[in-house]
């Protein structure tokens, strides 16, 4: 009897810590985080990097790329972690990261320096943006607080929807301590054709082309090809020229286009067409461009573009054949515009830009026949884990293939660290990075080699020794253009540069590995 008595008095304290759980609860997850409820506060610790951090209650933890950051995020705060490896002086890592500020019209610059809050010696940077009404909750007032430790700076950006002080008790509960588990990057799964609301001709296409086994195609882009400008019709004969040597048909060309007005692209319609007429699919790429009345990405997210982009929907959706479709490659290059090196050191807000034009692409039906096409650039400038690759990732519904590039560059550009590289050194460790990170298809959507500083002719032959051990890669884009340095050609990338450079390629550019075209 007294066993009996003793097992239920056991059974009703369980009971009763079960009770107390909603108000001293936790979680953990895959042993790399923890999130206790501590009454006032809850406290997070990160297995992963090796910290606690105090974080007010009901925040969501997403560590599906624990590797790069943590974040955590409710209605009103969203909180991202980076352990960035800066060595003893993280000024230098700092100072890049704010570069943005430069852009006063739009960045409203409250603080700037170092503070001592509690424990830490903290240098933080504040400002606000303008409110985007079209993204997604969107939180524009920014406090990021730079932590030393060691050779490394914890980077903690706090965006809220308005400004508070709350940013010193979080900064000032900081505490690192030790790494206990590796990180993880979450594997990004792509929906499969019969999820797709392609149309038949597009559901072909892409079986044909992406799903294919053992099948490599090659697509070019040529300057001023299929499309007006200046009242001028620009046509094939470039590509004809090379189609006719080769004795192969690109079926895949490239073509940019910008936010040209915010009413209606001036020829959209006419290049689908002119290409489509020659038996082309465009890698159709939108792009934002510098101006010096604010970032164009903040006007398209505040509503100033729609009618432009409901127009492009619609002529893609009117056209009603396949279009590959890039909106702001090279996102993580900090020459991009749209980059969040441009935005707020913010890869979130490329994220709601593309979650937001893919929605009009919706709306207009232009999905039906619209393949995505997800570009970063193969390194990331600048390389810290704030602007890597995957925290441009808008999500798996929105992702149909996944585009690598990397050029060779040569040396031209010398004095600031460019040199010589072969196409396995450019895409090796990248090919196997996003095999095992990405489940959709890949494709390079732009390379070349340029001639500065090597042997081009050996380059292409060491190409094509190389290029079929890669049986992901479905499609490899030649980009036929040129680099310059005000008047001076700084990269020669074109295959006619010289007789020497052509037959290289006219060599070793052998059917049937990727004899097909489109029709």
């Amino acid at each position: 009897m007294i066993r009996k008595n003793l097992l239920s008095l056991l059974f009703m304290f369980i009971a009763f810590l079960v009770a107390l759980s909603p108000a001293y609860g936790e979680e953990t997850r895959d042993n790399t985080y923890k999130l206790d409820n501590r009454g006032e506060y809850s406290l997070f610790t990160n297995y992963v990097d090796g910290f606690t951090l105090r974080v007010p209650h009901n925040m969501e933890v997403n560590m599906d790329f624990s590797s790069i950051y943590a974040r955590l995020e409710n209605e009103d705060i969203a909180i991202d972690i980076f352990k960035e490896h800066t060595g003893y002086n993280p000024n230098s890592y700092i100072n890049y990261s704010n570069g943005f500020l430069k852009n006063t019209w739009d960045h409203k610059l409250m603080s700037l320096g170092y503070e001592q809050l509690l424990g830490n010696y903290v240098h933080i940077t504040r400002w606000t943006r303008p409110f985007l009404e079209r993204a997604d909750n969107d939180k524009n007032y920014y406090t990021v607080g730079n932590i030393p430790f060691d050779n490394y700076c914890y980077t903690l950006v706090i965006k809220e929807k308005e400004e508070t002080e709350l940013y010193k008790e979080i900064l000032g509960s900081f505490n690192p301590g030790y790494r206990a588990t590796e990180g993880k990057v979450m594997k990004m799964e792509g929906k499969a054709v019969s999820e797709r609301n392609w149309n038949r001709e597009t559901e072909k296409f892409f079986v044909d082309y992406f799903l294919t086994e053992d099948l490599l195609t090659f697509g070019l882009y040529e300057p001023n090809t299929n499309y007006k400008m200046g009242g001028q019709t620009y046509n094939f004969s470039k590509i004809k020229g090379y189609e006719s040597s080769l004795d192969y048909k690109f079926p895949i060309i490239v073509n940019y286009s910008e936010f040209d007005n915010t009413y209606k692209h001036p020829d959209l319609k006419e290049r689908l067409s002119q290409a489509y007429g020659e038996g082309k699919v465009l890698e159709l790429t939108l792009q934002t461009s510098n101006s010096s009345a604010g970032n164009q990405v903040y006007k398209i997210l505040k509503g100033e573009y729609d009618e432009f982009l409901r127009d492009y929907g619609k002529t893609i959706s009117d056209f009603n054949h396949p279009v590959l479709f890039r909106l702001g490659n090279e996102m993580n290059g900090d020459w991009c515009p749209y980059s969040g090196y441009e935005t707020s050191r913010d890869p979130e807000v490329f994220r709601e830009l593309y979650l937001y034009v893919y929605k009009i692409f919706e709306e207009q039906g232009a999905n039906e026949n619209t393949i995505w096409v997800f570009n970063p650039n193969s390194v990331s400038f600048p390389n810290f884990k704030w602007n890597h690759s995957y925290m441009y990732y808008p999500g798996n519904d929105y992702v149909d293939v996944v585009g690598m590039t990397a050029y060779n560059t040569g040396t031209y550009y010398s004095y600031i660290g460019e040199t010589w590289k072969t196409f396995k050194e450019l895409y090796n460790d990248l090919y196997y990075e996003y095999i095992e990170a990405f489940s959709q298809p890949l494709m390079i959507t732009e390379f070349a080699s340029s001639s500065s500083g090597g042997d081009k002719p050996k380059w292409i032959e060491d190409m094509f020794s190389n290029i079929y051990s890669y049986p992901g890669i479905k499609v490899a884009i030649w980009w036929d253009g040129k680099d310059y340095d005000g008047g001076k050609v700084a990269r020669n990338y074109t295959l006619d540069e010289n007789a020497e450079t052509f037959k290289a390629f006219l060599d070793f550019f052998k059917p049937p590995w990727h004899k097909k075209s489109f029709g």
